[in-house]
């Protein structure tokens, strides 16, 4: 059991009693405004990251999804219950530079520009020409969820450009990251 420590006994004055007073307030919100830091996240903040692309992201809720193994899952969960095109299975390397991803409704190619090797081309073939996802999550199991906007598709093809050492190239490299689009 901790002992109670008697700080006005010291206190000769009232002034210092009133100093001694706003030095222990003080430190008191220092400790709640370190708490109030660290942001808290509920299923509303995950739905509306996932299901909402134009609303503002609540602060941190990124980074938490990232560093937050069970955050990032309970993400996957969500996007596989809310997204119309998510994977059947995780990637499949063919050979060479090419990786090809399936999912329900859609086929997604990495593909090496012949143009400049510095650069990779998603190419995402929707099955359904009258579907048009708007964004892609990708969730990697060690690098957390990116939320990337799609350009609108053009005859049920959507391409993306990308640096091929891009974090979110390597991410889709990856045969542990998962794709989801909404």
């Amino acid at each position: 059991m901790t002992d109670t420590i008697n700080h006005w006994a010291e206190a000769e004055t009232a002034g210092e009693a009133i100093f001694v007073a706003c030095d222990a307030l003080t430190n008191l919100q220092a400790r709640s405004d370190n708490a109030a830091a660290e942001p808290t996240v509920c299923f509303n903040d995950l739905y509306r990251y996932a299901t909402e692309p134009d609303a503002p992201v609540k602060a941190g809720l990124t980074r938490l999804i990232s560093t937050n193994p069970k955050l990032r899952n309970d993400m996957r969960i969500l996007l596989e219950r809310v997204a119309p095109l998510r994977p059947i299975s995780r990637a499949a390397a063919s050979s060479g530079a090419t990786t090809t991803r399936f999912g329900t409704g859609f086929q997604m190619t990495l593909r090496k520009s012949q143009a400049d090797r510095e650069q990779l081309y998603v190419i995402i073939k929707l099955q359904d020409q009258t579907c048009s996802p708007n964004t892609l999550f990708v969730i990697n199991d060690t690098e957390g969820c990116d939320r990337i906007p799609l350009p609108e598709p053009t005859d049920g093809t959507v391409q993306l450009l990308l640096g091929s050492n891009s974090a979110l190239a390597v991410s889709l490299r990856d045969p542990k990251t998962d794709v989801f689009m909404r």
